[in-house]
């Protein structure tokens, strides 16, 4: 049997219900049925958690590590979010298609739990106060991905580039980390280029607002950071 999760994942928004405000509600019982029913699997870093196209048959949610959401077609390719811990991977598209439209990539050594979608089903129509946690979850997660697109878009490649920093500083819990993303990958999270990206980080490194070795960043200064954030 899994053991129950009970750690509290880093938020990125204080009014988001998190995926475990969601299963801390289910009963003993329904606890029981889920864990005893799920499978936990490891991946590498840029291993594939999830394939564009393959069939949604199993609610995935994300024990350790970190991953990314990418969206691509013939000429295009997005990173739109970052999936900390403690965690549901997708699962906006997972109750609305049969077939996943995005991929997610491990950029760490992740650990995900996969639970039966037949159970999340199940206890949505016998477990109310579940089904509207579930909701609320999934509206929260779609309202975080419209504004930090639309919020993204708006900056130049200061402001959005800042905000990634702070991001990573709020999955780590430390102001000192290790992008596990290269250059090219850190700038489809952005959109911006490559040459963008490096040229940024070595301003902010020169003005001392962070100190950059390789993937290594250490924010110096997160007041000047989170203006450049905030107007950028």
């Amino acid at each position: 049997m899994v053991e129950r999760i009970v750690d509290n994942k880093p938020e990125l928004t204080s009014n988001l219900i998190s995926a475990d405000n969601c299963l801390d509600i289910l009963t003993e019982k329904e606890q029981q049925e889920l864990y005893v029913n799920s499978n936990k699997i490891e991946f590498e870093p840029g291993e594939t958690i999830i394939k564009k196209g393959f069939v949604a048959s199993n609610v995935l949610y994300l024990e350790r590590g970190l991953a990314k959401l990418d969206i691509s077609s013939a000429n295009f390719h997005s990173t739109v979010n970052l999936i900390a811990p403690k965690s549901f991977v997708g699962i906006i598209c997972t109750f609305a298609s049969h077939n996943f439209d995005f991929s997610a990539i491990a950029i760490e050594k992740t650990t995900i739990i996969s639970f039966e979608m037949t159970l999340f089903e199940k206890f949505v129509h016998q477990n109310g106060e579940f089904a509207c946690r579930l909701i609320r979850h999934m509206s929260g997660l779609t309202n975080v991905l419209v504004h930090r697109a639309s919020r993204l878009a708006q900056k130049n490649i200061d402001g959005a580039l800042s905000i990634i920093l702070i991001e990573f500083s709020i999955i780590y819990k430390n102001d000192s980390f290790a992008i596990p993303l290269n250059r090219k990958e850190l700038a489809q999270l952005i959109g911006y280029s490559k040459e963008s990206v490096i040229n940024t980080l070595s301003k902010f490194n020169k003005e001392g607002i962070i100190s950059v070795h390789e993937k290594k960043i250490t924010i110096l200064d997160k007041n000047k950071l989170s203006q450049i954030a905030e107007v950028g």
